[in-house]
């Protein structure tokens, strides 16, 4: 399907940067909305999304929006400014005759009635998607890994620098199916030429370990991990102010999903992330 015009929230992110490319070709105009200026390959580029004018005149034209703002570690540790006010920023100016398909990037384990505020403000976002009454397609993803190249802020914390030493929350044992960069954006691609509504999880194929996962990365089972028990890491952000509990907890829990009903709705293949660093 070819597309008009559409809107990226947060598009100057890990996700946000690889899906501008990925639209060329496929729609007629790209506006990146961003809270700060930035240098990206889209038709136009706001900043200040949520309190501009120009911002408001775009999401209301656009025919599709993907929605990519928010975060795990957001300013001052505020994750209903990140999480749910962006959300309804956006909904707040969709002109609901025009906006044809929203996508959502949530993560796995979402729920309105956790503790974790960053998994309870997913939840409430999602929420507030799907009762807008625009078509909502929402990607819960697991941990989101680029390639070597660009392997983005999760995977970078288990690269080992020098000493090839890699500091690990937890025992490592924690459970983990990564999805690849390339992959989270087909599905979002795809989401964008298909009218699937609902919540899709989105999970890389192969489940391990975090610790061999870890090895993984580095390309080598020989660097020296060094694990922070979790009652120890849970004490982290009473030393390291801007390092907030949520995302503590995040990274102490397992992340997997079940990729089957984004596989059948959206005919995409998951890549091994595996073969990917091995390759590289």
């Amino acid at each position: 399907m070819k597309w008009g015009t559409v809107a990226i929230t947060g598009a100057n992110g890990q996700v946000g940067r690889q899906l501008l490319a990925s639209l060329r070709g496929r729609c007629e105009t790209t506006i990146a909305l961003v809270r700060d200026p930035a240098d990206l390959p889209a038709s136009e580029v706001i900043a200040d999304w949520t309190n501009s004018a120009e911002a408001r005149e775009a999401i209301a034209r656009s025919e599709a929006i993907v929605h990519l703002a928010g975060s795990l570690k957001p300013a001052r540790g505020d994750y209903r400014a990140a999480n749910l006010e962006t959300t309804q920023a956006l909904l707040s100016e969709i002109a609901g005759d025009r906006t044809r398909r929203l996508v959502f990037l949530s993560y796995v384990g979402a729920h309105e009635e956790a503790t974790n505020p960053y998994l309870r403000t997913k939840a409430q976002a999602e929420r507030l998607l799907q009762a807008s009454g625009c078509p909502v397609t929402i990607f819960r993803c697991t941990h989101i890994v680029g390639s070597p190249h660009n392997p983005g802020r999760t995977a970078q914390n288990w690269l080992a620098e020098a000493g090839k030493t890699v500091l690990v929350l937890g025992s490592g044992r924690q459970q983990i199916a990564p999805i690849y960069l390339d992959d989270v954006v087909g599905a979002i691609v795809a989401a964008l030429d298909r009218d699937r509504d609902g919540i899709f999880d989105l999970a890389g194929p192969e489940c391990r370990p975090l610790d061999e996962w870890i090895c993984a990365f580095n390309g080598s089972d020989r660097v020296k991990l060094v694990h922070l028990p979790a009652f120890i890491a849970r004490w982290l952000p009473r030393i390291v102010p801007d390092l907030p509990g949520a995302l503590i907890e995040v990274m102490l829990a397992d992340s997997v999903g079940n990729p089957d009903a984004a596989i059948a709705a959206f005919g995409i293949q998951l890549t091994s992330l595996t073969q990917v660093w091995r390759s590289d």
